[in-house]
């Protein structure tokens, strides 16, 4: 979620329930505004997921979310579920969650002249989501349905066929730079932090004080071995990489593609000064092996393909032994 879709939701919930909105944005400065701000609103609806044990349904769980909502709009699934000290429990959004959101969907508004649900995370609806169907359809007058996912693919197709889909592209580097600097943040931090974190300002917020990445001398010894068809160093990169967390493999992987991605493209972008001295000479080096164009390609590709596939929770160590035989194949092609 750190492209800031939900930011961009409760922005737009703000602005149609807003009393004096200009042709730009709310005016901050209304009743409606000052509620939105604390999540407060009366007829802005929240919904996600959450394990079972938590409640029955989402407003069981509002003291938490505004907690969280107001501790940062960058958040993703687990952080959530770490908010709410469940973190190996599986959440969900129930039957009678859905119900919930009917009843309510059904009352009248009681200051504005719209009612908004914004339901995070709608992957989390199972079969039982089904019985939205016609609310969605053929929703009451003034209603608006905003659904905020991070993977469209896993919303049931009943739903999602009754949407318009908008994509939120990755933040501009020059954008999430920019909000970092000020939240105080030195202005070469921020750049490294932006140029690294693929749009993503959640991960640029766990950059930040980070001069040279944790995961630079693990990369820099497993595209050595690759290099040097050290197959047995390359299963032990797999076999230690592999044993990190999602979340934190996720993090590893995005900064290896990030710096294939600056070898790659090194003729045509200068990102030299985002990286560390040790990076940069790293680099370097890397790049006096002559490595194919296509073949560097390859790499990338594969390193995206892996992370797709975490992503999918498949098995960690598999799909890391996987990408070491493919980059070494690739690296001395």
């Amino acid at each position: 979620m750190g492209h800031g879709s939900l930011a961009l939701a409760l922005a737009y919930a703000k602005l149609l329930t807003c009393q004096q909105p200009s042709e730009q944005d709310a005016c901050g400065e209304c009743s409606s505004c000052r509620k939105n701000k604390t999540f407060t609103h009366p007829d802005v609806h929240f919904s996600f997921p959450f394990p079972s044990s938590s409640g029955d349904t989402a407003s069981d769980l509002l003291g938490p979310w505004r907690e969280q909502l107001s501790e940062t709009l960058y958040f993703n699934y687990e952080d959530w579920m770490r908010h709410l000290g469940s973190e190996n429990k599986q959440g969900n959004i129930p039957i009678k969650e859905c119900r919930s959101i009917i009843k309510s969907l059904s009352l009248k508004p009681f200051e504005s002249a719209r009612k908004i649900l914004i339901l995070w995370m709608p992957e989390f609806l199972g079969q039982e989501g089904n019985v939205l169907l016609k609310m969605i359809e053929e929703p009451p007058a003034g209603t608006i349905f905003l659904l905020v996912a991070e993977k469209t693919e896993r919303i049931l197709n009943t739903i999602l066929s009754r949407t318009q889909t908008m994509r939120i592209p990755p933040l501009l580097i020059s954008d999430v730079a920019t909000a970092l600097e000020q939240k105080g943040i030195e202005a070469s931090a921020a750049a490294r932090a932006a140029q690294l974190c693929q749009g993503d300002y959640r991960h640029a917020l766990q950059l930040i004080d980070q001069v040279q990445s944790p995961y630079f001398e693990s990369w820099k010894g497993f595209l050595g071995n690759a290099y040097t068809r050290k197959m047995d160093q390359v299963a032990a990169w797999a076999d230690e990489a592999g044993s990190l967390g999602r979340e934190g493999l996720k993090a590893y992987m995005q900064y290896g593609l990030a710096l294939l991605r600056a070898a790659l493209l090194h003729e045509y972008v200068d990102q030299r000064p985002e990286w560390s001295p040790q990076e940069g000479d790293f680099l370097d080096k890397f790049l006096k092996l002559n490595v194919d164009i296509d073949a560097m390609d390859r790499m990338v590709g594969q390193v995206e393909s892996a992370i797709y596939e975490i992503e999918r929770n498949g098995n960690a160590k598999m799909i890391l032994t996987t990408l070491g035989y493919g980059i070494s194949k690739n690296i001395r092609n």
